[in-house]
């Protein structure tokens, strides 16, 4: 091979390598753009809300013993299980969907609260101290898709 045949070469190699750089940089830039109109469901694909958290439980119906306690989806009340708020009911937050209370753990939601309350979840606890003692606060809440 003479030294002209060998630029040729080379000139068609840098070609080529130019070729793949602007195929290279087309879908990067076609990628580029799917992220950017995709952007908020990327940076959060699972809606975290900070959101009023309580605990609550039952105690028995002394008028009437025999009648069973359930929640709004018709499940006994225990736990690991939480009620929800309406607002966040009606936005797929439903009976069966898991939820994550940051630094409490995962719960099943199984029941609602009353109309008055918004943005809240209400985790249901046996013991009424523990109940009482856990109070109002404001925690992060995740909607699990599982």
């Amino acid at each position: 091979m003479n030294l002209e045949s060998a630029l040729a070469n080379v000139e068609i190699e840098k070609t080529e390598l130019r070729l793949e750089i602007e195929k290279v940089r087309d879908e990067s830039n076609l990628l580029r753009g799917v992220v950017l109109a995709n952007l908020a469901r990327i940076a959060d694909p699972i809606p975290n809300k900070m959101l009023t958290v309580t605990a609550y439980t039952v105690t028995e119906l002394k008028e009437f013993p025999d009648q069973e306690l359930l929640t709004a989806s018709l499940n006994k009340p225990r736990e690991g299980h939480v009620a929800v708020s309406r607002d966040l009911f009606n936005n797929g937050w439903v009976f069966g969907k898991k939820v994550y209370i940051k630094n409490h753990g995962v719960f099943v939601i199984t029941d609602l609260m009353g109309n008055s309350k918004t943005r809240s979840v209400d985790i249901f606890m046996n013991d009424y101290g523990r109940a009482l003692q856990f109070g109002k606060r404001q925690i992060e809440v995740v909607l699990l898709d599982v």
